[in-house]
């Protein structure tokens, strides 16, 4: 990642994040947003001694209020924001917010300093959050969404079936089975920001970290920048080794289930959870 100097480090830490994923090429202009729950006390106490005299701004109703956040912080990549600008502009590209009022509504406690506001998409972010907060017993905390380009290329090649693209990635590296035992799951396609979408995406996250949004991107979960960042790209390097084979003529050979069982018993230790796509 971008190394870069911020007085608040969970700033630094997602700039240089957001920053790597626009020369990936995952993030083109303002495509994609980031969402990472904070530790509370840590994000009040260098508020506190860094920015003292900072009033946060008044509360903002949510379309979909999240009882389970209440209180949690978040830094949220703006809507309309560059990835590109990140570690230039950090304090206009992101915005630190609180849930407050039970859940119902957010406030900004610092960023956003154009007078922005979080993503068109806070809300599905907040939802998954909720669930995922719930389901990895606090676990994860960031979501990242991304327009990975090898990963939406399958979209429009195989069957929108979440089976059937999982064990396509499966199959493309023995690391894979390991790293998102979980799966991907498929939405498939649905306007971007609406609660439709965010509900047919939480239905998903139920079961698992990852979602396709169809022809759209990744919608990720993890604990951390490094590791949502570590699972998008062995995802889209498997897709990108996957739509190789099918220019190539299609496969000839691949990892067999068998070994992919074999792989989940011998790693046990490191999976999020067991697979469910090799029951047949």
């Amino acid at each position: 990642m971008t190394v870069f100097s911020h007085p608040i480090p969970f700033v630094q830490q997602v700039a240089s994040l957001a920053r790597l994923c626009w020369e990936m090429g995952w993030n083109e202009a303002n495509g994609g947003n980031i969402s990472w729950r904070l530790p509370t006390d840590e994000v009040e106490s260098v508020l506190a001694r860094r920015y003292p005299n900072v009033t946060p701004a008044a509360p903002v109703k949510l379309p979909q209020p999240q009882p389970t956040l209440d209180g949690d912080y978040f830094i949220v990549t703006g809507t309309g924001q560059y990835f590109r600008h990140a570690i230039e502009f950090p304090d206009q590209v992101f915005g630190i917010v609180r849930i407050v009022e039970g859940g119902s509504a957010y406030q900004t406690v610092w960023g956003f300093s154009n007078g922005g506001r979080p993503t068109s998409e806070f809300a599905t972010h907040l939802a998954g959050h909720a669930v995922r907060k719930r389901v990895s017993e606090g676990r994860e905390r960031i979501i990242m969404h991304c327009h990975a380009p090898e990963f939406i290329a399958l979209s429009y090649i195989l069957p929108l079936d979440s089976k059937e693209l999982t064990m396509a990635l499966w199959t493309k590296m023995p690391e894979c089975i390991v790293i998102f035992p979980d799966g991907v799951r498929i939405v498939p396609p649905m306007l971007p920001g609406t609660t439709q979408i965010a509900d047919a995406s939480i239905k998903e996250m139920e079961k698992g970290r990852i979602i396709s949004w169809s022809h759209h991107g990744i919608f990720a979960s993890e604990a951390n920048p490094d590791s949502v960042f570590g699972l998008i790209e062995t995802i889209e390097k498997a897709a990108g080794i996957h739509r190789k084979v099918l220019s190539a003529g299609g496969e000839r050979q691949t990892i067999s289930k068998e070994l992919l069982g074999q792989l989940t018993d011998y790693f046990e230790k490191l999976l999020v959870q067991k697979p469910d796509f090799l029951d047949d």
